[in-house]
């Protein structure tokens, strides 16, 4: 107020100022205007002094409000302090020293703000710098000391006449305490909030429990109902009898179950002694039984007795006594009994066979057992027959205790195999059927074969039952067999005559010295194709495997070096022990060298055939054969035979010939060759053609139904419109279109 008046004084002598300078400077021509002049003059030179002296009083009275406005600028209990338009420091109170030290005068404030503070305070003094109005913002600051502490400042930009901030007012207040007590105030009110939640929670799940615990009683009170109601069915209709007895056995309840089991009416049994109805011989047992019952207070262990029938024959009971004399609803011995007479039979019946089964194995010239495979992975021998005495000469009780010790006894050549087998049939749970051999106590080897199958029980649990028989007359006859295959073996290969033997696929499994010589197959692999690179060996193959051998037939063959010569050849089947066909035995026996003459087709000059080897003409005749040969087949197809039915034409060479709506049901065909071959129409329903060469074969609108296709070359073949129904093409090569 003081500062507004002084002003306006001030003012107003400035006006008075103005109004005599111009007094002064009016021109004046007469002596009357120069002494109103003079007057005016006065009048304003007295104005003048009054206002110099009401100014120089309000100036006496603004400077006393100064002082006292710098004594609380000075004491104020806030930091208030002036900077320029960069920050620096120009004024202070004692409150803004106490906070950042007594020399603050021209330091920047941005010295005394936390370093994690300080680009965020350069971007407010920017903001400041470009007339940006911040009233308030909270900063961290720091002591002299380095100890940083929470501000609040209030800002107030000083600004020049044109606008321009020339610098800021600042009062900062430390709100570090304020903002302990605000974070104490809201821990607390979180606090005050969880416990509030927490016994609201309480009350929640207090108010459940009752609601549960209500429902629950109301639970228990309709299922005690319901107890009871079913409890009551089952003593009407249970199959054990439930008698409730006094301690010198008197009956106060029976259940009527005694009625199907011992024809007692429940009412008669009242009243009556439980041991009038025991057998004799049984009267010590059910005492004893008794008399634990009642000293233990608790189920005892079974009995089993003969009780009375109503009409006169013993039944056979098992009984249970639970001591219920201090219960207060019973006051009783309860005692539950069971008919098991039907068991007991059972029970003699299984006695019986067991030492029927024990008979049989100690008699039986093999080793009968059972192996368990443990959780643990061990294996246990639960059971194994007295064979083992025969065989072994060792007795079952010390193989029962340690079943490992049998594998002391395996010859050590057969031990891995036999190890191996052991654990696959418990891996793969499956039959297996082995033999190998044993060492008995006496030094002895013995060939045995073991039969086991593997299987989990019910439970889980591995278990192998097997059976171990002695084989070594076996054994001891398939060496010397061995043997004997080795010593023929070893005299085909030094006999002079060339020997060899060709699978129905024309390789060859076996030949001696004189053969490789004969042909040059010193170079060429075993099991590869070599035995029809001649025509004439390939047609004496075929015809064998058709049903027709030779022997001793003369021809001339053309070997590798270009050169003729006349051999000998005869021919035989050989068959495996399940008279399955392995392949043509050759003897090849060498006549000289000759000049190259093509005396027949093909340079082969054969004995006539027999009339025997011709197949007559006419379907019935066919059918009553069991081979053919393939030349004989073409010819009796091209004299208008269609009827091959079952026929056996394994491996025959049927290449590139003309066979439409042939009738091949049944026929054996496998490991042939019929590539290129027309099969229109034909009919092969059942046909074996495992193996056959069926490439670029014509079989549009063959019926090959159930025909067994297994591994055999179709690619390239027609199949348009052929019925392949129930056919099993498993393993074929396919070309479909």
């Amino acid at each position: 107020m003081g500062m507004h008046l002084c002003l306006e004084l001030l003012a107003t002598s400035i006006q008075q100022l103005h109004d005599l300078a111009h007094i002064v400077t009016s021109p004046v021509s007469t002596p009357t205007e120069i002494e109103v002049k003079n007057i005016s003059l006065k009048k304003a030179i007295l104005a003048l002094q009054s206002s110099l002296t009401e100014l120089e009083t309000s100036q006496r009275s603004v400077a006393g409000e100064l002082d006292r406005y710098r004594e609380l600028f000075d004491f104020a209990p806030d930091g208030y302090f002036v900077t320029d338009v960069n920050g620096d420091i120009t004024e202070a109170n004692f409150a803004a020293t106490l906070m950042f030290g007594f020399h603050i005068i021209g330091k920047n404030l941005a010295n005394f703000v936390y370093p994690s503070y300080k680009d965020q305070f350069q971007n407010l003094i920017e903001q400041l710098q470009r007339g940006q109005n911040i009233k308030s913002l909270d900063f961290r600051m720091r002591f002299p000391t380095g100890q940083p502490f929470d501000a609040s400042f209030k800002i107030i930009s000083i600004r020049a006449l044109d606008g321009k901030v020339t610098g800021m007012r600042w009062w900062v207040q430390d709100i570090t305490q304020r903002k302990q007590e605000v974070e104490k105030l809201q821990q607390s009110h979180q606090r005050l909030e969880i416990r509030v939640a927490e016994m609201n929670a309480k009350l929640n799940l207090m108010d459940r429990q009752i609601r549960v615990e209500r429902e629950e009683q109301r639970r228990i009170s309709r299922s005690l109902a319901r107890n009871e109601a079913k409890l009551r069915a089952i003593m009407q209709h249970s199959s054990d009898i439930v008698n409730i007895l006094d301690i010198d056995t008197t009956i106060h309840y029976c259940s009527p179950a005694i009625i199907k089991a011992l024809g007692y009416m429940p009412e008669d049994m009242i009243d009556k002694k439980f041991v009038k109805f025991i057998h004799p011989e049984d009267l010590p047992n059910f005492q004893s039984f008794l008399t634990q019952s009642v000293d233990e207070m608790s189920v005892s262990t079974p009995i089993v007795m003969r009780y009375q029938h109503s009409n006169g024959n013993w039944v056979y009971l098992e009984s249970l006594c639970c001591n219920l004399l201090q219960d207060p609803n019973v006051q009783g011995l309860v005692i539950n009994s069971r008919d098991i007479t039907e068991r007991k039979r059972a029970e003699s019946a299984l006695q019986e066979s067991k030492i029927r089964l024990d008979a049989i194995t100690s008699s039986m010239p093999a080793i009968i057992y059972r192996l368990v495979m443990n959780p643990d992975g061990s294996i246990s021998m639960p059971f194994i027959s007295d064979g083992l005495v025969d065989l072994l000469g060792i007795a079952p009780r010390y193989i029962l205790s340690n079943p490992y010790e049998l594998i002391d006894f395996v010859h050590p050549e057969d031990l891995d195999q036999f190890k191996a087998l052991i654990k696959g049939g418990f891996d793969k749970l499956a039959n297996f059927r082995h033999e190998f051999r044993i060492i008995t106590i006496s030094g002895e080897v013995k060939w045995v074969q073991n039969i086991a199958r593997y299987y989990l029980t019910e439970s889980g649990k591995p278990i192998a039952d097997g059976i171990c028989i002695d084989i070594s007359e076996k054994g001891e006859a398939e060496l010397s067999l061995q043997r004997t295959n080795e010593l023929l073996k070893a005299v085909i290969k030094s006999v002079p005559v060339a020997i060899d033997i060709i699978n129905p696929e024309g390789k060859i499994l076996l030949c001696n010295a004189a053969a490789e010589k004969l042909f040059a197959l010193d170079t060429l692999i075993m099991g590869y194709p070599n035995a029809t690179q001649v025509p004439e060996f390939q047609t004496a193959i075929l015809d064998t495997l058709a049903g027709s051998p030779l022997d001793r037939v003369h021809m001339d063959i053309e070997i590798r070096d270009g050169s003729w010569l006349s051999i000998s050849m005869s021919t035989v089947l050989v068959h495996d022990s399940n008279g399955q066909i392995i392949g043509v035995l050759r003897i090849i026996e060498e006549l000289g060298d000759r000049n190259a003459q093509n005396t027949s087709l093909n340079g082969l000059s054969m004995e006539p055939l027999r009339s025997s080897a011709l197949v007559p003409l006419g379907a019935e005749a066919i059918a009553n054969v069991s081979s053919i040969n393939a030349n004989t087949l073409i010819i009796q197809y091209q004299t208008g035979q269609r009827n091959f039915a079952g026929l056996n034409l394994r491996g025959a060479y049927l290449a590139k010939v003309e066979l439409p709506q042939v009738d091949f049901s049944g026929v054996a065909l496998n490991g042939s060759n019929c590539s290129h071959t027309n099969f229109q129409y034909a009919n092969m329903r059942g046909a074996d053609l495992r193996g056959a060469n069926l490439q670029y074969a014509d079989l549009k609108w063959a019926d090959l139904r159930g025909a067994d296709l297994r591994g055999a070359d179709l690619r390239g073949a027609d199949t348009k419109g052929s019925i392949t129904d129930e056919s099993n093409f498993r393993g074929a090569l396919l070309s479909i279109n």
